[in-house]
């Protein structure tokens, strides 16, 4: 089960807020006993669908030509590889506990953090927080808002219809 929710004031990533920025947290219940954070990040992020891989290419396609950085689609790490200071697509591993994962990117336009929290024995946290630096920035967001939602969720959810969760 997928349910939007307050933004975790537990989570590392809170308190980043800048004066423009954007947030967001999902809820997701697990159905397998004694996951941690690493596990529950590795089982929705490490099996990228091919038509998330697509969109982050049409998305660099497009942001390119307004100054942003094009990253590399291939974010899928074996769990072994999820460690600090390691890469995942555009993002890097920052953090890794077995209560919470936590990725950032930084680039002229914003500032982004990932986070996979754990909230209790079977409820982890999927958590979103980006800065937004420039006017591009805030245009970029305004125009990817309604869609990370539906993004964020269908990526929990192939993770739960795989029985990954």
């Amino acid at each position: 089960m997928i349910s939007e929710i307050e933004f975790p004031s537990k989570t590392t990533i809170y308190g980043k807020e800048s004066e423009s920025y954007y947030r967001d947290s999902f809820q997701v219940s697990v159905r397998h006993n004694g996951l941690n954070a690493k596990d529950v990040y590795h089982r929705i992020f490490g099996y990228m669908p091919k038509s998330m891989q697509l969109a982050l290419k049409i998305r660099n396609a497009v942001v390119k030509m307004f100054g942003f950085s094009a990253s590399s689609t291939e974010m899928s790490l074996s769990l072994n590889e999820i460690e600090e200071g390691r890469k995942a697509g555009f993002l890097n591993i920052e953090l890794v506990t077995d209560g919470e994962v936590v990725c950032g990117a930084y680039e002229p336009n914003m500032d982004m953090w990932l986070s996979v929290m754990k909230t209790s024995d079977h409820e982890f946290a999927v958590s979103t927080l980006v800065n937004l630096k420039t006017k591009s920035g805030k245009i970029y967001m305004a125009m990817i808002k309604p869609f990370h939602k539906v993004v964020a969720k269908y990526c929990i959810h192939q993770a739960i219809k795989a029985g990954r969760l």
